[in-house]
């Protein structure tokens, strides 16, 4: 892995101009420069946005349609379902949705499928639906390619609205509205918008369509749950998605919902921000979808109460998530070793694995080996990741493998898939091939700037706070240093984490311990990042003895 510096695209002269007129650190005008920001108007919308700030929600096409019928179903008392996914997203987008709808007085119901049901808007779901004898259905993070559904309900009489921002694999789909971003007529700004961005743009025409409230004033009960989809579904966190992702967060920190607030307790949370969000509260709202029910977690978010005892075992079942994604992670990789997979494009590996954490192996194998990872289940179910900050998209790749598929779906950075499994051989195989038609992987590591750890002062780390969230698109400034590894102690249930010192300086190791304490005498740089604000304290996201 070659770690390489970012060319430095701003003078020491403007860096120092900039840093005067937006009183923050040279270094940091130098790495907001390499970003885009890069005048009085970037700088104000990136550091201090505002709910102005967002974009008409008339211009993603179709919502006008979507809102006229929506308002006809609540004139006339029609009963509307909202059909959802199960990760963090498709839950967030949901309840957003649903609280939205309740205020304006709908018959409305949320339903999310479970990892049985599979992804998306299926016949049998929408026969399940019938039941309740829905007038109209709203999907939210789903429907983009759901054309057999979409037909059945059709047949059924039933209304669809598809809100999603997935990619539109075909011909869009025949529904009542289908408003997604994404769509290639689209003149929206923003292609980027998380299935939760999307249901805040609902509920916000909502807002403008009815005249009598002020958006301004209520669209601060939903930003939060658009921020948490937004981040845990790893949106570029640029433009509006910044908007909506750093108001939600200052939102969670001033003032939380109740429902949010507990779970912050029950955390020990004192302070939230990107990072807090994507390794402790979304992973919990996941666990749900991966291993329980997501309808619980939706409706804990929903409630008009705290729900402490369900935070209690969100928690717990999280806790249990982690043990068996650790023990299959370790026979997983055994597997890819023994078989020699790593050498493949695209390590593509099929075994005895929950189908609730093959996102997550498949991640964890990305991250190990720098190649974009397939792991599928015994039943033929695959979730696939590419590599980070790389222009692969693992979608592209799988829809060129479309004809040996029974269905797939996801973004240029994580796809679901089902597959015969007797094809899976020839599958490997065509993979492959339709891999090397996207960019090439060059394992690299970029870093802002060399700068020691025990430089980094207090008001260096207040501008960090002024760069957040961090996120795809928006990335944490890495550093690179160097210094002795002696000043170290090991912690975690296995002492395989470590936190080493610098002085008053402090940065965490995880998972590498081993390393440090086997090279105890040697040398090191490594590559950190800034961690917890409010220990100020920093992450070393890799490390090398030198």
């Amino acid at each position: 892995m070659e770690w390489t510096e970012k060319p430095n695209l701003c003078s020491d002269d403007v860096a120092a101009y900039h840093s005067s007129a937006f009183l923050i650190e040279p270094l940091t005008a130098k790495m907001l420069f390499a970003r885009g920001i890069a005048s009085e108007d970037t700088f104000w919308k990136y550091a201090y946005p505002t709910i102005s700030d967002l974009h008409d929600p008339f211009l993603l096409r179709d919502m006008k349609k979507a809102v006229i019928r929506i308002v006809r179903a609540i004139k006339n008392h029609e009963r509307i379902v909202i059909y959802g996914d199960y990760d963090v997203d498709g839950i967030t987008s949901a309840s957003l949705l649903y609280k939205g709808l309740c205020f304006f007085g709908a018959d409305v119901s949320a339903v999310l499928p479970t990892r049985k049901d599979g992804y998306g808007l299926t016949a049998i779901a929408i026969e399940r639906m019938v039941l309740i004898d829905p007038a109209l259905i709203i999907t939210v993070d789903n429907g983009s390619n759901a054309y057999e559904a979409l037909r059945y309900a059709a047949s059924k009489g039933i209304d669809v609205i598809v809100t999603d921002h997935h990619e539109i694999t075909g011909s869009h789909p025949n529904c009542h509205a289908f408003v997604n971003p994404k769509r290639d007529d689209n003149d929206y700004p923003n292609p980027y918008l998380a299935g939760a961005g999307v249901a805040y743009k609902l509920v916000h025409a909502l807002f403008v369509a009815s005249g009598n409230h002020e958006w301004r004033i209520h669209a601060w009960q939903y930003i939060e749950l658009a921020a948490l989809g937004t981040i845990a579904d790893l949106m570029q966190l640029t433009g509006e998605n910044r908007v909506i992702a750093k108001l939600g967060i200052q939102k969670m920190n001033a003032d939380p919902s109740p429902r949010l607030r507990e779970l912050f307790r029950l955390l020990n949370l004192n302070s939230i921000d990107s990072s807090t969000i994507s390794f402790l509260i979304a992973p919990i709202f996941n666990s749900c979808g991966r291993i329980g029910d997501p309808n619980e977690a939706l409706h804990a978010l929903i409630s008009d109460d705290t729900k402490t005892k369900e935070f209690e075992r969100f928690i717990e079942q999280n806790k249990k998530r982690k043990r068996l994604t650790q023990e299959c992670f370790q026979l997983l990789d055994q597997s890819i070793i023994s078989q020699g997979l790593h050498r493949q494009k695209v390590i593509v590996a099929c075994g005895d694995y929950s189908e609730g954490i093959i996102g997550i192996l498949a991640a964890r194998v990305t991250d190990k080996y720098h190649k974009p990872a397939i792991i599928i289940t015994n039943e033929g179910k695959g979730s696939g990741r590419s590599v980070q900050n790389t222009q692969f998209s693992i979608i592209n790749t799988v829809a060129r493998c479309a004809d040996l598929l029974k269905a797939y779906g996801g973004h240029q950075a994580a796809a679901g898939l089902t597959v015969d499994l007797a094809c899976l051989n020839q599958f490997r195989t065509s993979l492959q091939n339709a891999a090397a038609h996207e960019p090439p992987i060059i394992p690299i590591k970029y870093y802002d700037s060399s700068f020691q750890l025990s430089d980094c002062t207090n008001a260096l780390f207040e501008n960090f706070m002024l760069m957040e969230p961090f996120g795809m698109g928006n990335q944490k400034p890495v550093f690179l240093t160097t210094g002795m590894a002696e000043a170290f102690e090991r912690f975690g249930n296995q002492k395989q984490h470590a936190k080493y010192r610098i002085g008053s300086k402090s940065a965490l190791l995880f998972g590498r311990a081993e390393y440090i304490h086997s090279n105890s005498c040697s040398q090191f740089r490594f590559l950190y990042s800034p961690n917890s604000y409010e220990k100020r304290d920093f992450v070393i996201n890799d490390i090398q003895s030198i």
